[in-house]
């Protein structure tokens, strides 16, 4: 039966979002018409990605059971930019029970919902509710840094051209507003410019620096690690210590030691975004 106000059963696509992206958005709302509890919630993030669903592929740091009387698994998921937490428990069985069989550190695929919580004091905390998890190879990760880094870039491209709705303190004819945006993708971007107030240039230099870490690791690994210039180097949450930053760092790099079998690990075509994939290979 259809509940009232639902548009259909189909899921929310899953969008590429890197880690640190996603851990510094803080707005939250409900799409449609009367905001009712059946409408699709979403989180906003700096660079316009409206996100009711989220894919991220990196290094499995670490996981650890922390329920009481039912399984409820906790991860930590890192990617060049930082690190995320995943929860799986009993309303995600798929999900916790592939996080229970899989042994850290290796490469992962999650698809799943932002999470996002917040405190007494007020911090905001997100964090991604698995819906599916799948070990993966080094190739997927690759893959999923560039193709991120790529829908990154584009998000920003239209940020770039997004206009502030003046305040209302502000004297203003109908000739001086800008038009207003006629895509998805243009009002997104209008929203979060207006929230977040995003420095491009910053969220820019994020995707380039998956960019050149990926470019490091292509070119020769370890070898290339240790030559990496100081300011293309990984840039970590602040909240971690610097021991475990380090620890994070060096997972992330000896994940693909570990091989998955041969799958894919991406999601399946409903969820997934439209891409042109431009496949890249790991030099000899």
């Amino acid at each position: 039966m259809k509940m009232a106000g639902m548009t259909g059963f189909s899921r929310e696509v899953a969008r590429r979002i890197f880690a640190e992206e996603l851990k510094s958005s803080n707005y939250s709302f409900r799409d449609g018409e009367d905001q009712h509890q059946y409408a699709p919630s979403y989180l906003l993030t700096p660079t316009g990605a409206k996100c009711n669903r989220v894919f991220m592929v990196g290094t499995l740091t670490e996981k650890d059971d922390i329920g009481g009387d039912t399984e409820y698994w906790r991860g930590r998921v890192v990617d060049p930019t930082g690190s995320i937490l995943i929860y799986a428990g009993q309303y995600q069985p798929e999900a916790a029970q592939t996080l229970a069989a899989l042994e850290a550190p290796c490469f992962v695929a999650v698809v799943g919902k932002p999470n996002l919580y917040q405190t007494d004091d007020g911090n905001i905390i997100i964090s991604i509710r698995a819906e599916s998890i799948s070990q993966v190879d080094e190739a997927t990760r690759n893959q999923w840094i560039f193709d991120t880094a790529r829908r990154t870039l584009e998000r920003l491209s239209d940020l770039s051209r997004a206009r502030i709705t003046p305040s209302g303190d502000d004297f203003t004819t109908a000739d001086s507003m800008p038009a207003r945006p006629d895509t998805s993708a243009a009002l997104d971007a209008e929203r979060a410019m207006q929230h977040y107030q995003t420095d491009i240039d910053h969220f820019r230099q994020m995707a380039i620096r998956s960019l050149s870490v990926l470019k490091a690791d292509l070119l020769g690994g370890a070898v290339a690690e240790e030559s990496r210039p100081f300011n293309i180097a990984p840039v970590w949450p602040e909240a971690e210590p610097a021991g475990k930053q380090e620890d994070l760092a060096a997972a992330s790099r000896k994940g693909g030691i570990k091989k998955a079998p041969s799958s894919s690990g991406w999601p399946d075509s409903e969820s997934d975004e439209e891409i042109e994939t431009i496949n890249i290979k790991k030099k000899s």
